[in-house]
């Protein structure tokens, strides 16, 4: 949105009013009503006018925007020069020959140039390896076919195709798009309903940093259990609400992005997104290392410099590489504790029979119907077996 436009404003009035608005606000998750506003917040990255609430429920814990946005005042927000459309300058590293390429092979699955299977050697070697390389790196699955939703300019999707992957990506923005197919990548300028994707098609389809720019993720969830295989995996990476720079910080947090990121998220929000749309968590983790820490910082002494010493306000606290590695052990243990700044969850999709016990019991509560014993075991299966996901540091 140019400076030019009208910015978004934000509901004001006397008690009556604003108590009558706030019983209007609906969680876009869980639908639940009268999320209170917890402050008022603005675009920090490329200072586009208007002034946000962000609102949280009481029952899942979303943190979302409101006033809402239409989808173009929404795309306002994107500017050319948005990070995730540049081309990255790490495009052409990361290609991961030899020992990067073993570690590949024998420890995450990739498809092998000789053919034979890994011994137990191989495998030792390269877990062994593993700490030191291809960190973070998706272990090869199926026949390989992944989607990437909000692929960005195409950096990361390009790794995957030189690695092996079978590579698809969808993205909403021009200049993303673009970018991608610049780069030979079959990514779709558009949304996930329009690409009008096959039937449990994919292995892998993944969400990085784009489930909280997503204002109706239930409806996304849907055409992703569609399109997915029945034992494929979604990777989800979202901000993470939950986290200890979030509770220090609030308005000036770093990750907060408004208006941008429509929706944020901690643990108890994604389940309940899961519960809803057929899906549970199988495993999950955080990290964030001191990078939020440190811009958030400059954040809050934008705001409030005046009442702290010049000298602390004159130190360029994220680009201080000091800073940044005398806070890491510190905030090793803060991502080890589940309050980094980065959810990381891998899902899978529930068992019919769980879906379809989670509706009858939807269907006997509203009804008032559920009695003591038959309500814990509906409860069980509604939840799935896997009741606590695994939470790796």
């Amino acid at each position: 949105m140019s400076s030019s436009q009208n910015p978004p404003k934000l509901y004001s009035g006397d008690n009556a009013t604003s108590a009558s608005l706030r019983a209007r606000v609906a969680c876009p998750i869980c639908n639940t009503e009268g999320a209170p506003r917890l402050f008022l917040a603005k675009d920090r990255a490329h200072n586009l006018p208007g002034i946000f609430g962000i609102h949280r429920c009481a029952h899942c814990h979303a943190h979302f925007v409101q006033p809402s946005l239409s989808e173009q005042g929404l795309a306002g927000y994107y500017p050319e020069e948005y990070g995730r459309y540049r081309a990255a300058k790490s495009l052409g590293k990361k290609n991961y020959a030899g020992w990067q390429r073993f570690v590949l092979e024998h420890r995450y699955g990739y498809p092998k140039s000789h053919g034979s299977e890994s011994n137990a050697l191989q495998r030792a070697v390269a877990f062994l390896l593993s700490g030191f390389t291809a960190k973070g790196v998706i272990p090869y699955r199926g026949d390989g076919k992944i989607l990437d939703i909000g692929a960005g300019g195409g950096s990361y999707l390009y790794r995957l195709k030189q690695w092996g992957w079978e590579t698809y990506g969808v993205e909403q923005s021009a200049t993303g798009a673009r970018q991608a197919q610049s780069l030979g990548l079959a990514v779709h300028y558009g949304t996930l309903a329009e690409a009008r994707l096959p039937n449990s098609f994919f292995d892998i389809v993944r969400l990085s940093n784009v489930l909280e720019h997503l204002p109706d993720p239930l409806t996304v969830f849907e055409e992703i259990d569609r399109i997915l295989k029945p034992d494929g995996l979604v990777y989800v990476t979202v901000p993470n609400t939950q986290s200890l720079v979030f509770w220090l910080f609030r308005e000036n947090w770093y990750a907060l992005d408004a208006p941008r990121h429509v929706i944020s998220y901690c643990p108890s929000t994604l389940e309940t997104l899961c519960e809803t749309t057929g899906f549970e968590i199988a495993r999950m983790r955080f990290t964030a290392g001191p990078f939020n820490f440190v811009r958030s910082l400059t954040y809050f002494f934008a705001e409030n410099g005046r009442h702290w010493p010049v000298w602390l306000r004159r130190i360029r606290w994220e680009r201080s590489k000091f800073v940044r590695r005398a806070l890491k052990p510190f905030f090793f243990f803060v991502d080890a504790a589940g309050y980094g700044d980065f959810l990381h969850a891998t899902l899978r999709k529930k068992p019919a029979l769980v879906i379809n016990a989670a509706r009858v019991f939807n269907k006997l509560q509203h009804a008032g119907r559920v009695t003591d014993a038959p309500a814990r075991l509906l409860r069980r299966l509604k939840h799935g077996s896997n009741q606590n996901p695994s939470r790796t540091p």
